[in-house]
């Protein structure tokens, strides 16, 4: 019969194949080159799909009534990683043949290059112009430039991937993807009750304070989606001051040291400059928790940089202070509370114990831009439930075409803000999410949300009014009631825990 030790050495064989995949993965992301990362993500599902390897699941499963609450969840776990390739062969053959299509677009995601009056023009470009160009018009033309790979990627399969995932889900037996993906989480689609509801009802004083905004720094006009950078560079001019990044290493270490976290100590690999062939957007690849993280960024010399670069450091502190050898309870660990932990790392970029170091001869005015853009930045954080709808709602309509995709969004918009839409088509492709990682954009808000729950649980336990006035007795925190826990626990399970209360959008409300 198996052991506890016989489920901790598959683990450890799973961890040792899932990292061959990962660094495949990253040469893919930051090189454009595929050696073979479908081959390695075969290796992981035949692994998934060995019979014996399942008995040993299937054997700890039976003996579930003897065993501790953690090993419960240990078994737990490692039977919902095992179990859908064990259902039909029909659901396998469709989870490889989703994977293939997922690696095919993202090696165009990744090389693919918008142009902007007939040349060629980056994703760092394109902030710039959104952040600092004085023109409205040739703001949103860099906006809607990013349109132009929502037909590359239709052309390239989007909607037969859609088509995979819809099917996959019915042979799993949900009532759709999104339910799928949920569950697999450890949430229900109830986790969104209410969250329309109370978008609409702050919506009233939210654009009262938008169109003050308006009529101060855009020549009156509505704040649209194209002008949403470049009223926080007016609110804050600092964000967008020229700083030297080459040094953006010692300025990470230094900040981390006021947490008592010292990133020397970790294996940490930064890959932060453009580069043709290169994915422009910022990732953290966890390749093997608590011994090797690897950062993407594409980042240039804007102190507005930094939030990219705070937030991916942040995901590769969370691995290291990660115990690895919770081999299998870390596979536990809510994405929620990995992009809340980093979200919350990342927000620092706004606050003076970390502007304090670019800004000391401008200090008073620094503290006043920062203090606008975290009130901005609250104010608007409710938009966010437009994309996490959206992608949520590409599952839930009958979509044929890359005008379908277009209507679905405008649907959403204009059921959210009762409002008519504002063009033919929305730049949603270039978001590498919905093509990779479907259904996960509800962590980064659900993230804040939680980064806000844990700022008041803590500052009420130490009598402090902010994180920043005691980071050291903080990073204990963090790893007492969220780190060291947040295997063991669903998500919904852990917030509870943390708060005594049940998720609410009050926190930021």
């Amino acid at each position: 019969m198996s052991t506890m030790n016989d489920l901790r050495n598959l683990a450890l064989q799973l961890e040792e194949i899932g990292t061959e995949y990962s660094r495949l993965s990253w040469v893919q992301y930051t090189a454009g080159y595929d050696f073979g990362v479908i081959d390695a993500y075969k290796k992981i599902v035949n692994f998934y799909k060995n019979e014996n390897n399942y008995k040993i699941v299937l054997d700890m499963k039976e003996k579930e009534e003897t065993l501790s609450f953690e090993d419960k969840r240990r078994v737990e776990l490692m039977f919902n990683l095992f179990e859908p390739y064990h259902l039909s062969p029909e659901c396998t053959e469709l989870s490889e043949k989703i994977q293939a299509k997922v690696t095919e677009l993202s090696q165009i995601l990744n090389t693919f290059r918008f142009k902007l009056d007939g040349k060629e023009i980056t994703s760092v470009e394109i902030k710039n112009i959104l952040s600092q160009e004085e023109d409205r018009e040739k703001r949103k033309a860099a906006f809607f430039c990013r349109s132009q790979i929502d037909k590359t990627l239709v052309d390239a399969g989007f909607l037969e991937l859609l088509k995979l995932r819809k099917e996959y889900a019915k042979l799993r037996g949900e009532k759709d993807f999104v339910e799928l993906k949920l569950k697999e989480d450890g949430l229900d689609s109830s986790v969104f009750n209410g969250w329309k509801e109370q978008l609409q009802e702050m919506l009233p004083r939210i654009e009262e304070k938008r169109k003050e905004y308006a009529q101060k720094f855009n020549d009156g006009n509505k704040i649209m989606p194209w002008d949403e950078m470049y009223i926080n560079s007016k609110l804050a001019p600092l964000l967008t001051k020229e700083i030297d990044l080459s040094n953006y290493y010692d300025n990470l270490r230094d900040f981390f040291l006021l947490f008592d976290i010292n990133i020397d100590e970790y294996n940490i690999t930064y890959d932060v400059f453009p580069r043709k062939n290169k994915s422009e957007w910022g990732y953290n690849f966890p390749i093997q928790t608590g011994k090797d993280s690897r950062i993407l960024a594409n980042v240039k010399n804007k102190y507005f940089n930094y939030g990219v670069l705070l937030h991916e450091t942040g995901h590769g502190v969370h691995s290291f202070l990660m115990d690895p050898e919770m081999v299998i309870l870390n596979i536990g660990v809510n994405g929620i509370v990995t992009e809340g932990i980093a979200n919350l790392f990342g927000s620092f970029r706004n606050k003076e114990i970390f502007f304090e170091k670019f800004f000391k001869d401008e200090i008073e005015e620094a503290r006043e831009q920062f203090k606008n853009i975290r009130e901005y930045n609250k104010l608007t954080s409710l938009f966010s439930i437009t994309s996490i709808l959206f992608d949520q709602e590409l599952y839930k309509n009958d979509i044929q075409s890359l005008e379908d995709i277009y209507s679905v969004y405008w649907k959403v918009y204009k059921e959210l803000y009762n409002e008519e839409p504002y063009d033919k088509v929305f730049p949603w492709g270039f978001r590498i999410h919905h093509t990779t990682h479907p259904i996960y954009l509800h962590n980064y808000f659900m993230g804040d949300v939680t980064c806000e729950m844990l700022a008041k649980v803590f500052n009420e336990k130490n009598g402090t009014k902010a994180i920043a006035d005691n980071p050291k007795e903080f990073k204990n925190f963090l790893m007492k009631e969220v780190i060291e826990p947040s295997g063991l626990y669903k998500y919904n399970e852990l917030f509870e825990k943390i708060s005594g209360e049940k998720f609410s959008l009050k926190y930021i409300l």
